[in-house]
């Protein structure tokens, strides 16, 4: 009669023999002492890293850096003599063509849409609006007209608060992770011109009268033009580094007639998601 429970028994031994001896196998092939023939075997592939690269589609951004406005003024102020009726032109305690240097940081968001073709050309359109601390000021020496006429202590001061613009920007790809760029677009920047003077007479009739903190602020607009270099930095993240330029042109200060002309060198540095 046949007994099966030793029957079981030996099949079961057998099983765990043959496992064994597989895994052994196995384990020898890795280590490169080949299979059972001899052949060695190849170790388990490495995860693919996908290589960083820039992508078509939209994107959103921070930047910050540094404006350097220069602001040039102008303005005669006339002083009529009445004690011998002669009239006499001067300036209010400035020069002429003198710049005031309006430097400060500057930050604020963009973002745009950006696509490639011929996979070698770029061209995306972009819109941002940034927050400026740039403002200085120009003090002049007192000025005397003869023996009674006087002005002293003139400043003329250049402030700017905000600006925004829409851009292009065509480009040209320098590998898969690395764009050059240029911006070619529209901006416009809120810019004050404060102009103060005090004038002191005894014969002679100043015009304008004594200004104390008069300003005007107006919303310049310029065409902006610059370079840039963008770069993958991870995974839908890069950076840039970009340099611009934008002429304001000029506008005047109501009261004292003085004008202010100015105009932006900007160098600014960013932070970018992809959502492609």
């Amino acid at each position: 009669m046949i007994n099966l429970s030793k029957i079981s028994l030996a099949v079961v031994a057998t099983t765990m023999l043959l496992g064994s001896t597989s895994a052994l196998a196995a384990h020898h092939a890795y280590k490169g002492e080949g299979n059972y023939k001899g052949e060695a075997m190849a170790a388990p592939a490495a995860p693919c890293v996908q290589p960083l690269a820039l992508h078509d589609g939209f994107y959103l951004g921070a930047q910050g850096g540094y404006d350097t406005y220069s602001v040039g003024v102008s303005g005669p102020v006339t002083v009529t003599n009445t004690g011998t009726g002669a009239t006499a032109t001067t300036t209010t305690g400035f020069a002429q063509g003198r710049d005031i240097a309006a430097n400060g940081f500057v930050g604020g968001l963009f973002g745009g849409y950006g696509m490639y073709w011929n996979n070698f050309y770029y061209l995306a359109g972009e819109l941002f609006v940034n927050d400026s601390g740039a403002n200085d000021n120009i003090t002049g020496q007192t000025t005397t007209i003869g023996t009674t006429t006087t002005i002293r202590g003139s400043t003329q001061k250049a402030s700017v608060s905000w600006s925004w613009g829409v851009s292009i920007l065509p480009g040209l790809k320098v590998n898969d992770s690395t764009l050059a760029y240029v911006r070619l677009g529209y901006s416009q920047a809120r810019i004050q011109g404060t102009d103060n003077y005090l004038s002191t007479s005894t014969s002679a009739t100043v015009l304008p009268a004594n200004v104390n903190g008069t300003g005007n602020t107006r919303s310049q607009s310029a065409f902006q033009y610059g370079i840039g270099l963008e770069t993958a930095v991870y995974q839908n993240i890069s950076v840039r580094g970009e340099y611009s330029h934008a002429n304001y042109g000029s506008f005047t200060q109501g009261v004292t007639g003085t004008k202010f002309s100015a105009s932006d060198n900007q160098f600014m540095a960013g932070l970018i998601y992809h959502f492609a």
